[in-house]
């Protein structure tokens, strides 16, 4: 029988995309069979506020923080920040900046972001995709924390191929979630803040849509304008209880023109 792993949290921060720290920290924890990470990962952290809710995150786990920060000022501040806490911490970028600057006698530029090649980009898009691919329909729910958007509506109110092309084109990690009549939405959902949409859709428009999609459902009322009445009344019942959702018509909106109101 193979022994248990230990389980350990490891919180990865970076002022970019956290892509590159990411693999990095991977390629080193693969080389310990005995330890079974679990990954958290804060990206486009540049601000102390930002820094104190992750550290207090990682007290309660008691995480080991590791961090690409480039500014000298946030990584200067963020050492004793840990050292109260008593964190574990690996500063991934520090050490290397103050030997390459010793070396040539240079001062960096000390600017977050700066390495943008088409690995980083690719990696990105791709960890985009598969997010939005894993939370489309409901799925994920234990994972809804780290959308950048989530979409909810009805049946038939194109909220995958306008997650997909948000996904796609602009590089966003989108969940959405089916509003289905008399059923309740899942309780994160509204405690979630993050940027929430309603899609809404005219009754006549949605049962054009389910009229051709009415052979590959099983539900006689599908495509039944009452009942998509009824639906609707219901969704914007649900809109109505979610704080700082912006509700956005598809009825004549193309999936583009729609991705570029959310935009």
């Amino acid at each position: 029988m193979e022994p248990s792993k230990k389980k350990v949290n490891i919180f990865i921060v970076s002022d970019a995309t956290g892509i590159t720290a990411e693999r990095v920290i991977n390629a080193v924890l693969v080389q310990f069979k005995q330890i079974q990470p679990i990954f958290k990962k804060f990206s486009y952290v540049n601000t102390k506020t930002q820094i104190k809710d992750i550290l207090s995150k990682a007290e309660e786990l008691d995480a080991i923080v590791i961090y690409s920060i480039v500014s000298k000022e946030l990584r200067s501040w963020i050492r004793p920040q840990m050292r109260k806490k008593g964190l574990y911490r690996i500063d991934l970028l520090g050490p290397l900046l103050v030997r390459m600057e010793r070396l040539w006698n240079m001062i960096p530029t000390f600017r977050p972001g700066l390495l943008k090649g088409l690995t980083e980009d690719s990696l990105r898009l791709a960890e985009s995709i598969d997010f939005t691919l894993k939370h489309d329909d409901g799925q994920g729910l234990e994972t809804l924390g780290e959308a950048d958007v989530i979409i909810l509506g009805i049946s038939r109110t194109s909220k995958t191929p306008t997650s997909f092309y948000l996904s796609c084109n602009h590089g966003m990690k989108v969940a959405n979630i089916p509003i289905i009549k008399d059923i309740p939405l899942p309780k994160n959902i509204f405690a979630l803040k993050k940027r929430k949409i309603g899609f809404t859709i005219s009754p006549k428009k949605a049962a054009i849509i389910r009229q051709k999609r009415f052979l590959f459902t099983g539900e006689s009322d599908y495509a039944d304008i009452e009942y998509i009445r009824e639906e609707l009344l219901y969704s914007h019942k649900i809109f109505r209880k979610i704080k700082d959702l912006q509700v956005i018509d598809v009825t004549n909106s193309s999936i583009e023109e729609v991705a570029e109101k959310i935009i």
